[in-house]
């Protein structure tokens, strides 16, 4: 075919479609047919269950829809028939718990699929869902610490569970020692309390509530701790049904009475009895006969059996007590717990004799000792500072006795006080070189400083154990000074 008979071909084609075009009418003639409703499914027409074998409260429901004429644009759910929720999405988590009573429940749910012109299904799909309740667990947990005895400050850790999900938990309940009394229900979004006795020195106290590490109580009164006997918590979960799990119990714990303004803290981790002994001779000399004791790092099994679970619970521990004597060998962990606890014992007025033994594997960098007078201790390079026996403190305020040493101390820490703080003795000590050899030490010479605040003394320390300079057996002419005459007891 040549070039010239397809020319005349194409416009021959052309001229066609403009004559079939231009005989063709414009407007649409006919009925407009109605919408049709879309069509709603759910993944299952039925469920067959009964007994343990319904389903769980947390159900999880998916559904589709379809229409014929347009497309689905939302869905709406019911549980009644007469109240629907929209939604967008194909499928949702529901809790279905039954009502308060209740083990069991049918509920009937429905669907109905909206098109894009806003016509709903009028024949939602509808699936019935057998659903049982599972009860809820209660458990106790343990704490960094497990005191198997307290003063009456003692903290309860617990957890909860539903097997239906913790959306279906709805409370706790707790109680001491009686679980015929009636519990105290407190919110399931607490895993914690601290019970504090209101009156520490009576046979039995009510006592104030701190949930979780919350700084302000609640009075919770209708419940009471037996002092000086033995007590257990018990807790429990209860569901939005009802349903209530079973008690779980702590162990038993042995919650001490207060008999006194005093509190003497040992920190030794052996030879308890002796120590203690001296420092209660003291105070008897001076007609103080009723004192409380924590031998706070005794051990059985190597578990700590007197420590609080928490720094918190410690200090408010120490929080019942006007005056605290602190002693011990440990310097490392007798400052670090009692700079993390003592703050609100300081804070109420506390006043507190700390003398410890501090070794040369001290950490001087540390910052345990911000609670203290002590600005820093003397650690001089290739030194070590000694008191040799039979030596004699001077003390540098007046009123103070002179003390004389019963031991060799291997190892001293003389004191820089901080600003505002006074040196209340000084020792005549001894300095040994690397090579052994023995010269007296012309450094910083403090032993012991006092701290006030305000002009009110409030913390007295020694880096040398008190029970090793009773040579001239006067040391409680010391604790005289310090607790009566200076701390006002």
């Amino acid at each position: 075919m040549s070039k010239r008979s397809m020319k005349i071909s194409v416009f021959g084609f052309i001229a066609l479609l403009v004559t079939i075009v231009a005989g063709c009418k414009t407007d649409l003639t006919g009925e407009l047919e109605p919408n049709e409703a879309p069509e709603t499914h759910t993944v299952v027409d039925t469920i067959k269950r009964g007994g343990d074998n319904r389903l769980n409260s947390e159900v999880h429901i998916r559904w589709w829809g379809d229409d014929p004429d347009g497309f689905v644009t939302g869905f709406e759910f019911s549980f009644d028939g007469s109240n629907w929720t929209h939604s967008a999405s194909n499928d949702s988590v529901f809790l279905l718990s039954p009502p308060p009573g209740k083990d069991t429940v049918d509920f009937l749910f429905r669907v109905r699929a909206i098109d894009n012109e806003g016509l709903r299904d009028p024949s939602p799909a509808l699936l019935i869902y057998p659903v049982k309740n599972s009860k809820p667990v209660a458990s106790i947990l343990p704490g960094a610490f497990e005191p198997v005895a307290s003063y009456p400050a003692v903290k309860m850790t617990w957890k909860g569970s539903d097997p239906d999900g913790f959306d279906n938990l709805s409370h706790f309940e707790y109680l001491w020692n009686d679980t015929t009394a009636e519990p105290t229900v407190i919110d399931k979004f607490n895993n914690s309390a601290t019970f504090v006795a209101l009156d520490p020195r009576a046979q039995a106290s009510e006592f104030e509530v701190y949930l979780n590490n919350d700084e302000s109580p609640q009075n919770f009164s209708e419940q009471r701790i037996i002092l000086n006997d033995t007590n257990r918590f018990y807790i429990r979960a209860v569901d939005n049904s009802g349903a209530r799990s079973y008690y779980a119990a702590s162990a038993p714990i042995f919650i001490k009475r207060v008999h006194s303004d005093i509190l003497l803290v040992n920190a030794y981790t052996s030879g308890f009895q002796a120590v203690e002994s001296f420092y209660t001779q003291q105070l008897k000399a001076l007609g103080i006969d009723h004192m409380d004791t924590l031998r706070i790092f005794e051990k059985i099994a190597g578990e700590y059996i007197n420590r609080s679970p928490d720094n918190l619970t410690q200090g408010r521990v120490f929080g019942l007590f006007d005056y605290i004597i602190w002693f011990g060998s440990n310097a490392q962990e007798s400052f670090s717990l009692a700079q993390k606890s003592t703050a609100g014992f300081f804070n109420n007025g506390g006043k507190m004799i700390m003398a410890m033994y501090i070794s040369s594997s001290f950490d001087e960098q540390s910052q345990f000792l911000e609670f203290t007078p002590i600005q820093s201790l003397v650690n001089p390079v290739d030194t070590t500072i000694m008191l040799d026996i039979n030596d004699t403190l001077m003390p540098m305020q007046p009123g103070y006795p002179p003390l004389v040493s019963t031991a060799i101390v291997g190892v001293v820490k003389p004191i820089v006080a901080e600003i505002g703080s006074e040196v209340a003795y000084s020792a005549p000590l001894l300095a040994r070189d690397k090579n052994g050899n023995l010269s007296p030490w012309n450094g910083i010479r403090n032993v012991m400083v006092m701290r006030r605040q305000q002009g009110v003394p409030n913390f007295f320390i020694s880096s040398l154990e008190l029970q090793k300079l009773n040579g001239l057996g006067n040391a409680d002419d010391l604790f005289r000074k310090v607790l009566i005459d200076e701390f006002g007891y």
